[in-house]
């Protein structure tokens, strides 16, 4: 028991401590694909906006991911819409700044295609660990984040 409640206090530590500077926010996001999970609010699934996400998901395994570049560039792709932009992060207080500078193709059909571009251009803190990352954003006046996971 002692075991699986200190395994369980390690795994959160990353969560609760976050990154300390640029280089170990660099460390944590670069030279990975980021791919969607889910979207979150107050610890829950959002089910009810987005119903077919885990079938769009599945149907579209080379859309929904994220990579950031060293010179503080990143990459994505939705469904039809691929972007790019500038990003900015504080390993202190965990702020994000996701900036698109620029998109090919059209917009999405899909509400949760869409969703993704625009929790990209809200993006205002993460937290990250090797493996799991979530961005916050603001969305129609609500604080939600997105899981992204390491593909």
């Amino acid at each position: 028991m002692k075991t699986k409640i200190l395994f369980l206090l390690l795994s959160v530590l990353p969560f609760i401590s976050g990154c300390n500077n640029t280089e170990d926010v660099k460390t944590l996001l670069v030279g990975k694909t980021w791919r969607l999970s889910s979207f979150m609010y107050n610890d829950n699934v959002i089910t009810d906006r987005y119903p077919t996400a885990n079938n769009v998901l599945e149907k579209n395994p080379n859309g929904f991911y994220l990579k950031f570049n060293e010179n503080n560039k990143f990459y994505g792709q939705a469904i039809n819409c691929s972007f790019e932009g500038t990003w900015s992060a504080n390993g202190k207080s965990n702020d994000l700044s996701m900036n698109i500078t620029s998109s090919v193709g059209s917009d999405d059909s899909q509400l949760i295609a869409s969703d993704f571009v625009k929790a990209v251009k809200n993006a205002y803190s993460y937290k990250a660990d090797d493996n799991i990352l979530s961005i916050y954003y603001t969305y129609n006046g609500r604080n939600e984040h997105m899981v992204l996971y390491v593909k």
